[in-house]
């Protein structure tokens, strides 16, 4: 009977103490929301270099959650780098548990492999921590351009930010090529990105076409297209069928094409304008630049 008593009580005490740890956690949880803004930087070799610039609560605790991973180098620091005491929950992701404080605090730390290399593509999926909608994420140098959930986004020198739950996050090192096309009297460079070897480059000025082959599968590829060569709206098609083409960043003279055929073979691009046989834009500039003159040696005239 002592022995059934014990028995009881040690469960008795187990229980009691797995309620009172899930009831602190949630008290913890439950408290007002966490304004923080969260920095990731990625370094060369996948390590996430990670920020949280959190706002103080005077009046309260505040539980941040980290990002999932395995935590290295840890800080907690107000703005003048002074050291703050901390607490953590041992969860995965961990949370820490600032005191009451009204100013910033700084948490940093780095995810080692955060980042993973497979066959030449660095890969993250991300998840957003449950306390805030948004993270600001910025690349190794020369980077200009990511792929999120497959879709090609241009960064240029900048990083990006990613809202929701998060995101499968993709960059390759690429290998550049460029072909001169010479038309007339002009030569109009064609730039491709990609991890692919790339050959066999033909512009068809009658079909308002130009393709190349690849030779690796899965491939992200990202043409820059001269506007005057190819223009208005893009299509494009490997081995002849349809394949999904984003035209995600453009400026004045160039658009940049992402594409991500699943197999191997000859990529083509068509465009709804192309180069004229005879290239029209230059009569047509130095017309207007010869009625400009002509505008302003009368309105100098006039004035005289």
């Amino acid at each position: 009977m002592k022995k059934t008593w014990m028995i009881f009580l040690v469960l008795m005490i187990l229980i009691i103490s797995l309620v009172s740890s899930h009831a602190f956690a949630q008290q913890l949880k439950m408290g007002d929301p966490v304004q923080e803004q969260i920095k990731v930087r990625i370094d060369e070799n996948g390590t996430a270099h990670v920020e949280h610039v959190v706002q103080g609560n005077s009046n309260s605790q505040v539980v941040v959650e980290t990002i999932h991973g395995n935590m290295t180098n840890v800080s907690v620091t107000d703005l003048l780098n002074n050291t703050i005491q901390y607490e953590t929950i041992p969860q995965m992701p961990v949370a820490i548990i600032l005191p009451p404080e009204k100013n910033m605090t700084l948490i940093k730390y780095d995810l080692p492999n955060a980042v993973t290399q497979n066959d030449g593509v660095w890969i993250w999926n991300y998840l957003t921590p449950s306390d805030t909608t948004s993270t600001d994420f910025y690349f190794p140098s020369g980077m200009t351009q990511i792929w999120t959930n497959d879709r090609p986004v241009y960064i240029g020198e900048n990083g990006i930010n990613i809202h929701g739950d998060g995101a499968k996050l993709e960059y390759v090192i690429e290998k550049t090529s460029i072909q001169n096309i010479q038309w007339q009297n002009y030569t109009l460079p064609v730039e491709i990105d990609s991890l692919s070897d790339i050959g066999n480059y033909t512009f068809d000025q009658s079909s308002a076409s130009y393709q190349f082959q690849i030779s690796k599968p899965h491939s992200f590829v990202t043409v820059v297209m001269p506007k005057v060569l190819l223009g208005a709206k893009y299509a494009a098609y490997i081995n002849g069928n349809h394949l999904l083409t984003t035209v995600f960043h453009e400026n004045d003279t160039h658009s940049w094409i992402g594409l991500r055929p699943d197999t191997n073979g000859t990529i083509q691009i068509t465009g709804s304008t192309v180069i004229p046989e005879f290239p029209l834009f230059l009569p047509l500039a130095i017309g207007i630049s010869m009625i400009l003159i002509l505008q302003f040696k009368i309105f100098s005239k006039i004035k005289l």
